[in-house]
């Protein structure tokens, strides 16, 4: 009779803890949901236990937050009174700043002083900005600055991620160039011509 007691006792407490943890996270998620910013698809860095982790939120339930590590691509479920209490940077607030980058395209003086070719080249900038599947900007300038030994063509890309910007950057310079190139016209590049002497013996 007492060892029933003994397993009843304890059956309570483990029920009655599993419960507290269960409106605890219940509590927390709601806490998070209301007042912490972040909203599905952020990337978000956060420590727990001492323990970075980065990833995008990808959901948030009544009992734990879903985080897709972007490093491994690992699935992390955290209990929202771990997040709710943890320290977070989210990456998105701001995130048009972020994820945006400016890229220099190098263009000869004799193509940049030919009006008719000035405006094809900005005209095929624009349209391969246009035609990027990662870029998010409806509008965008061209600048031109005069640089010593070249006109530079300048433009923002921008993207919903920062890994996304690097892809779109290398994507615009290379198509742009092979779309110049068809017109004839070509990116120059700074060539370091190196010559040795031999010393006659």
């Amino acid at each position: 009779m007492k060892m029933s007691a003994a397993i009843i006792t304890l059956c309570v407490a483990i029920a009655t803890f599993i419960l507290q943890e269960g409106i605890t996270n219940i509590i927390h998620g709601i806490i998070f949901r209301l007042f912490s910013h972040v909203d599905k698809g952020d990337r978000i860095e956060l420590l727990i236990d001492g323990i970075t982790y980065t990833g995008y939120l990808e959901k948030v339930t009544l009992r734990h937050a879903v985080i897709k590590e972007f490093s491994t691509n690992a699935h992390i479920i955290v209990p929202n009174s771990k997040i709710d209490c943890s320290l977070i940077k989210n990456a998105d607030i701001g995130h048009e700043q972020l994820n945006r980058y400016i890229v220099e395209l190098p263009v000869s003086y004799r193509d940049a002083e030919n009006p008719e070719t000035a405006e094809i080249i900005k005209r095929e900038i624009k349209g391969v900005i246009r035609d990027c599947p990662l870029t998010t900007d409806n509008e965008f300038k061209v600048f031109i600055n005069f640089k010593e030994s070249f006109v530079s063509y300048s433009f923002f890309i921008r993207t919903q991620t920062v890994e996304e910007n690097f892809e779109a950057c290398s994507w615009v310079r290379e198509v742009t160039m092979q779309r110049l190139a068809e017109k004839g016209i070509h990116i120059p590049y700074s060539v370091l011509d190196v010559k040795l002497n031999e010393e006659k013996l």
